[in-house]
């Protein structure tokens, strides 16, 4: 079952290199040369040098070249892009080709390797070959000059290419009797929400998760988890016609497929989920939902947002609600469903809301009133600097020349602030109304409970 990858070597070195050149190999005379920049210089090195490491390849027994000379790969490389003077740009390409353990021997599979890179690369481009055995599963790394030897003609790294690498890399697998991976299932969940998740950061995911097993654990049946998931604020497609079961988060039009959750949400799972609940289990979750403790009429931070007003209340209010005012810590997991997207941009929140009491702004025509207003001073200030970048370009003494750079330094940054309170500002009369939805819509959920305690 071979794996396989390509990307470029760029001017600084990628993170999973981890392996430095020795400085008693910097002192190279191709630097006098500028035959490429320190940077790019070192990059390839080190990516030749990590894919050749004695320590990985048994004393180099498992390298080969070709087009190039095992001692001197890293020069020739060089050589072949100064001769057609195309020194910039990407380095070279680092490509690996895994095995799966226990399934082929070192031997193999670095043979395996040099006949995927003379199919592949071998007639136009210089490559290392190099076989792993360091980890568990076996593994080739090559790395393939980036400009062709033959016509000086570059590498073009893309969807195409990569196709060819990996359909040779299968079939090469197959004439050998190995296994392969039939239909590769590519990168399940998007990386950017994969971290947010490791984190413990709310995304649409992990939120319509919590709110499928808040629905599970107080329902009996089919019919009590959907009527669960609508007080969510849940769209559900639960039609027994259709191949999978969706639901739709508040605020969102694309449906999620709910089996893509995980195991435990895929519809037999649910269903059994359900019918396995025990109703006692329920009736005291049910009583832990509604319960609120006796509570004394002191005077709160909620009161003293209540008597502002207009937008002002509005903001605060709502950083109230996620829990982001001082002394004071919501817990997500009690969040209402429609605040639990916002918890990413908390941050953002709670500047508009110091923004808001800064100028002291209650309604949207003072909003556009202030807006106005920043952007003239914004103007003004762009114009004193444009004056100082004048004066600084003429022929002055060092010393006001100095003073003149300060203040442009000076300007620069009060620009820069009243840039970022011109973006606040705009953010707030984009988001205002759904800020104002959200919190009506709490407010009659909240509302609705307290009918049903009585």
């Amino acid at each position: 079952m071979a794996v396989t990858k390509i990307w470029p070597i760029r001017t600084s070195l990628s993170k999973p290199i981890n392996y430095v050149m020795n400085t008693d190999k910097t002192e190279n005379p191709l630097f006098s040369q500028n035959i490429l920049s320190e940077e790019s210089y070192q990059a390839l090195e080190d990516v030749i040098e990590y894919a050749a490491n004695e320590d990985k390849t048994e004393q180099k027994y498992y390298v080969t070249t070709l087009g190039c000379n095992k001692r001197f790969a890293r020069d020739e490389f060089l050589r072949v892009k100064k001769q057609f003077e195309k020194e910039g740009g990407i380095v070279a390409f680092h490509a690996y080709q895994s095995f799966k353990e226990g399934e082929v021997n070192p031997t193999e599979a670095h043979s395996i390797g040099v006949e995927l890179a003379k199919e592949i690369w071998g007639r136009r481009f210089q490559v290392v070959v190099a076989t792993h055995v360091n980890t568990k599963c076996v593994h080739n790394h090559f790395i393939v000059n980036s400009v062709s030897f033959v016509d000086g003609r570059r590498y073009h790294g893309c969807r195409e290419t990569y196709a060819e690498l990996r359909h040779a890399s299968d079939r090469i697998c197959m004439e050998h009797g190995l296994s392969i991976i039939d239909k590769p299932k590519g990168r399940q969940v998007d990386k950017y929400l994969y971290k947010l998740e490791r984190a413990g950061m709310p995304t649409r995911y992990n939120v319509a998760r919590q709110a499928i097993d808040e629905s599970i654990a107080l329902s009996l049946t089919l019919d009590e988890f959907k009527s669960e998931l609508r007080k969510r604020g849940y769209n559900y497609g639960f039609d027994p016609q259709r191949k999978y079961w969706t639901i739709t988060p508040p605020g969102w039009k694309k449906p999620i497929r709910i089996h893509q959750l995980g195991e435990d949400y895929t519809r037999e799972s649910i269903e059994r989920r359900i019918y396995e609940n025990d109703p006692s289990v329920r009736q005291e979750r049910l009583k832990q939902r509604y319960y609120r403790p006796n509570q004394y009429n002191l005077r709160r931070r909620i009161d003293h947002i209540m008597g502002r007003s207009g937008l002002e209340k509005l903001y605060l209010r709502y950083c109230y609600e996620l829990g982001y005012l001082p002394k004071y810590k919501q817990n997500p997991t009690r969040l209402h469903i429609l605040l639990k997207e916002d918890l990413l941009k908390c941050d953002q929140y709670s500047e508009q809301a110091k923004l808001l009491s800064k100028y002291h702004i209650g309604a949207e025509t003072e909003l556009l009133t202030c807006m106005s207003e920043i952007s003239e001073k914004t103007r003004m200030l762009e114009d004193a600097r444009t004056e100082l970048i004048r004066k600084e370009r003429r022929v002055i003494p060092a010393d006001e020349k100095e003073s003149v750079n300060a203040e442009k330094k000076a300007l620069t940054a009060e620009i820069r602030g009243l840039r970022h309170e011109l973006k606040l500002c705009r953010q707030i009369e984009e988001r205002s109304g759904t800020v104002r939805a959200n919190l009506e819509i709490i407010d009659s959920d909240r509302q609705r409970e307290r009918n049903m305690e009585r």
